[in-house]
């Protein structure tokens, strides 16, 4: 019993020792239930008192109940020289109630709470009197309690304590023995226990030094200069306190781990010899502080108990949050609770942040920055990232029981480095090579490794275990007894069936699974991550000119610029390849970049448009990248760098340049140059997976100088370029084309261009009559008469489509809409007009 006595808090051994003393003040040989409702009700600071004061129970009717004036004993009697009075039947059963309901939910403690619930639970005629003499609704209170209840955590020791206890109850004269040796000021510690007791760090940490924890860490790979920094730092004298900054996934979590690792593999120096790092959870010790000062009592408790244990070092994870945690009106924060003791080195602690939560939390902080030694994390390399991988690679292959092939991690890497910017290696990396293999041990249906017998004894574990917790909270033992026996058969068959357990692969990781998983996270086909894209890169001239009419020079010299660009021959960190596309209306300026998009990564949705004539204002500049801080819109999203992050890789099209506000155009500096823009929130967007594609018409009056533009001679030709590249000088800074791999001027249609277009314009009516069952017939002279009619060097392309439309599509539109519509048309030229006639 002594074992659960020791489970009981300060404020409920307070309680019980003085209704003892009152019991003996008042020559009573028994402690009665309106002895421990009094003792509850006086315990300043105890959650019980504080229920109690909330549900309007005056400390005076309170008084009344036990016969007192209202004042504390001038003297406290010693029960022992005077004789220990026992518990009464109710009293005794009120505690052992307290003790199961703690049990019941699970708490590490039994508390004042605790002993108020069992108070409620056991019924006493006396106390029912008088909780309706004072119009208390005793089924509210046990609400508010289930709620106190329900708000504290797990209590995984106390089940075993009540296992062992419940072959007999509790004794009437078991408390005073064992509450007074522990209230006594030159209290006696047989065994050293109570003193190297730590319960608050044992409930709200983890001990990453265990020996259940130690043994799953992974290994780390390729930081061991920041792990001795980190080592070097926690072996001062003061302000010995290391933290780790640096972006998500870059491994500062691992380094901690690989140093408690390290200690438990006795891999370290003398002085950091037997030491154990505790992983504080914060979320733990602000939840269910309801009342005001438990979340400070508990912050001090963990202060006090490290302190008491030189050998204990906290880790604090995303340590910015200690910033504010748990602090209202009138209280500290943790993180001034944590500062004297983090100054004096009393306490040693790991803390691991971002960059950016360093600056806007730590760094204002000055007396909390002081404190800590920064060690600065970088991303590795892409090298230094397959090492990784290959070291974590036989973890993950146990684990999902698959076999991981070689080349499956070199590609993880490659992909990972080149179809997500926005993450940071080797996290990403992982990431990529786990859900692969997790898709290879989903893709197996059989049960071959006798997990499944293995889940059905675990769910007979969970049941028989709760069937035993229900069994010791309504105090039926031995049942729990009898549960408690069968739950050691069950375990005993499961050792058994894990012993014969087969590890048989359900599969191997392969190129080709990296890039199922690559390719359901992008959207991008797997087609066009295998060999594949060598192909449609041979062939992407000739793709595009099918689509781009009359620009053969252009569409050639965009097919290279890729192709360099894609088998790694032009220099890395910039966008793919970057063109500036000069020319009249309706050429196929856009048309080639919504082609490129098609054919490069199968998708037309791969194409961010953005009319650069919405941009001519200056203020209009915080549309692409966010508006800054301190203005309406910040932080609600940017058209430019939002569509970039959500799809890296694509074709950017910059229409109409030339109407950009120069502040707009100042951005694409950035981009062309590094590959990278900074949105309005500080975040780096990378854009070395897109292609960049500018659009102009600067020189747009030299176009119109000859009547099929380019068809009268090449020196013609190369004199117009000359001239278009003086006005594009007069127009655009000179750092910005000089930024741009190619700019190309697009050709000014002639009428066979124009005729070939006309020829894809009608086939593409006669396909859409097909679908609804109509079939049209068309003469060879309609597409010459088309381009001819509606020849107009200022409009292209454009030109020709509105003549199908009013010329063509209307007639066979009227032609349907007859009453007796036919299934057959002709399209034909009779004179200077078109007809659609029935065949």
């Amino acid at each position: 019993m002594q074992d659960i006595v020791n489970k009981f808090t300060t404020h409920l051994k307070n309680v019980l020792t003085r209704a003892l003393c009152f019991a003996v003040s008042e020559g009573q040989d028994r402690v009665l239930p309106e002895h421990l409702l009094w003792a509850l009700a006086t315990e300043q600071g105890s959650i019980a008192a504080e229920v109690l004061h909330r549900h309007k129970i005056k400390l005076a009717a309170v008084h009344t109940l036990v016969g007192t004036d209202g004042k504390e004993l001038k003297e406290r009697p010693n029960p022992r020289s005077q004789g220990t009075p026992a518990l009464s039947d109710t009293a005794r059963r009120m505690i052992e109630r307290a003790v199961y309901l703690a049990n019941a939910y699970h708490h590490r403690y039994v508390g004042t709470e605790h002993l108020l619930g069992g108070i409620l639970h056991v019924t006493d005629e006396h106390l029912r009197g008088f909780f309706a003499s004072q119009k208390i609704n005793v089924n509210a209170l046990q609400d508010q309690l289930a709620m106190v209840f329900q708000s504290t955590s797990r209590f995984p020791e106390m089940e075993a304590l009540l296992a062992h206890a419940a072959a007999s109850s509790v004794p009437s004269t078991f408390l005073a023995p064992a509450i007074l040796s522990n209230q006594e000021e030159e209290e006696e510690e047989d065994d050293g226990t109570e003193a190297d007791a730590t319960p608050a760090l044992d409930f709200f940490t983890r001990d990453l030094t265990s020996d259940d924890i130690a043994q799953t860490i992974d290994p780390v790979i390729g930081r061991e200069r920041e792990i001795e920094r980190v080592m070097e730092i926690l072996c001062r004298r003061t302000k010995n306190n290391p933290i780790l900054t640096g972006e998500p996934g870059v491994g500062k979590t691992a380094i901690v781990e690989g140093l408690a690792k390290r200690i438990f593999e006795e891999h370290v120096p003398p002085a950091l010899a037997g030491k154990r790092i505790l992983a504080l959870d914060l979320s733990s010790v602000v939840a269910g502080t309801t009342y005001r000062g438990e979340f400070e009592g508990r912050i001090k408790q963990i202060v006090e108990e490290t302190q008491a244990h030189p050998e204990i070092i906290l880790f604090i994870d995303e340590l910015h949050t200690i910033i504010g945690a748990g602090a209202a009106s009138g209280s500290l924060d943790a993180a001034n609770m944590l500062k004297p003791a983090l100054a004096r080195g009393e306490i040693r602690c790991i803390g691991a942040t971002t960059p950016a939560e360093y600056k806007k939390h730590i760094e204002p902080d000055a007396a909390l920055e002081r404190r800590f030694g920064r060690v600065v994390i970088e991303e590795p390399s892409a090298e230094a990232s397959l090492r990784i991988l290959q070291g974590v690679a036989p973890y993950y292959a146990r684990y999902h029981r698959v076999a991981i092939h070689p080349a499956a991690l070199v590609e993880a890497v490659r992909l990972s480095g080149r179809y997500f910017p926005d993450r940071f290696f080797p996290d990403k990396a992982i990431d990529l090579l786990d859900e692969a293999a997790s898709s290879v041990r989903v893709a197996q249906t059989q049960d071959t490794t006798g997990e499944g017998a293995v889940r059905n004894l675990e769910k007979q574990l969970s049941d028989l275990r709760d069937e035993k917790r229900q069994a010791i909270v309504e105090e039926r033992f031995k049942e729990a007894q009898a549960l408690k026996e069968r739950e050691n058969i069950i375990k005993e068959d499961m050792k058994r069936v894990k012993a014969k357990q087969t590890i048989e692969l359900v599969g191997e990781v392969r190129v080709e699974n990296i890039l199922s998983v690559v390719s359901r996270a992008t959207g991008i086909p797997v087609g066009v991550l295998q060999n594949e894209e060598r192909e449609r890169l041979k062939g992407l001239a000739a793709a595009l000119s099918k689509t781009v009419i009359g620009q053969k020079t252009a569409v050639e010299a965009v097919a290279e610029a890729i192709l360099r660009s894609k088998t790694g021959v032009t220099a890395q960190g910039r966008p793919q390849a970057s063109f500036l596309f000069v020319g009249p209306s309706g050429v196929g300026k856009t048309a080639l970049a919504q082609a490129l998009a098609q054919e490069l990564f199968k998708d037309r949705d791969a194409l961010i448009h953005l009319d650069m004539s919405e941009y001519a204002e200056g203020y209009a500049v915080s549309k692409l990248i966010g508006s800054p801080a301190g203005y309406v819109g910040y932080r609600e999203g940017a058209k430019l760098t939002d569509q970039v992050r959500q799809k890296p890789y694509a074709v950017v099209l910059f229409d109409e340049i030339e109407k950009a506000h120069p502040d707009a155009q100042a951005l694409l500096l950035q981009i062309l140059e590094t590959g990278t823009l900074s949105d309005a929130t500080g975040r780096a967007i990378n854009f070395r997976q897109t292609i960049i594609v500018m659009t102009t018409n600067v020189g747009l009056e030299r176009f119109g100088g000859g009547a099929l533009g380019f068809d009268e001679d090449a020196s013609s030709a190369s004199s117009l370029r000359v001239s278009i590249q003086e006005d594009l000088k007069e127009r655009f800074r000179p750092e910005l084309l000089n930024r741009v791999d190619r700019t190309l001027v697009f050709e000014p249609l002639n009428t066979k261009s124009l005729e070939t277009i006309a020829k894809q314009g009608l086939q593409e009516i006669k396909a859409r009559l097909l679908e609804r069952e109509r079939t049209l017939h068309i003469e060879k002279d309609v597409a010459q008469f088309i381009a001819k009619e509606s020849y107009d060097p200022s409009a292209g392309a454009r030109a020709v489509r509105r003549f199908l439309q009013t010329h063509v599509e209307t007639l066979l539109a009227e032609k349907l809409l007859a009453a007796r519509s036919p299934k057959t048309l002709r399209l034909k030229r009779q004179g200077n007009r078109l007809t659609v006639t029935q065949k």
